[in-house]
């Protein structure tokens, strides 16, 4: 168990929640700035794999945090 929470703890690098919501919002606006360069640029449209992107986005950044917050108390994995 102590090693799943430590490989946890690397894959949220000792963020709290208030940098994974910013870095979240910053992937988001790449993620949409992708999609327009690929809609008019490149004529191709990404709107079918936008969903799954955003929730992959989402569950990176803050399911790490929550299991963190409910296994050691600390969101961020500080002890």
């Amino acid at each position: 168990m102590r090693s799943i929470i430590e490989h946890i703890r690397q894959i949220n690098a000792e963020r709290t929640p208030v940098m994974n919501l910013c870095a979240c919002l910053c992937v988001v606006v790449m993620l949409g700035l992708a999609n327009l360069i690929c809609h008019y640029v490149l004529h191709t449209d990404m709107s079918f794999i936008m969903p799954w992107m955003l929730a992959a986005t989402a569950l990176y950044f803050f399911i790490p945090a929550l299991v963190l917050w409910i296994v050691t108390g600390n969101p961020s994995g500080r002890s």
